[in-house]
């Protein structure tokens, strides 16, 4: 039996008993909630190109109101990262905080967007 190979090797029970620790253990790590409320205050400088209420007012600007809170949070980090391009968005983005980015994005995200087929004759 080699014993410098088995004292390498914890006991499975102790690595099981580590695992369930350091999964419980990341449960208890508190989670900023995003604020839309203080979201919508800060969307009032996006307003300019996306409107009001995340509906755009220039043509080259997109739609921000119903899109996912994922999405926008990504868009957001990419223009600070530089892996996203644009002049405008760039300098708009680069200030934001984490936090900022989230609100921004459950302000966005909760606006409901609606959709009416047109009546349209074959």
């Amino acid at each position: 039996m080699n014993l410098t190979r088995l004292a390498a090797r914890p006991p499975a029970r102790m690595m099981q008993c580590m695992t369930i620790g350091l999964m419980l253990g990341t449960l208890t790590v508190p989670v900023q909630a995003a604020d839309a409320e203080r979201g919508r205050e800060l969307a009032r400088q996006c307003s300019v190109c996306h409107g009001k209420l995340g509906l755009a007012n220039d043509p080259e600007a997109p739609h921000l109101a119903g899109q996912s809170s994922l999405y926008l949070e990504k868009s957001l980090a990419d223009y600070q990262s530089g892996a996203r391009a644009d002049r405008r968005m760039t300098l708009i983005a680069e200030p934001l905080s984490p936090a900022d980015i989230k609100d921004l994005a459950a302000w966005y995200s909760s606006l409901v967007v609606s959709v009416e087929e047109p009546d349209v004759k074959p």
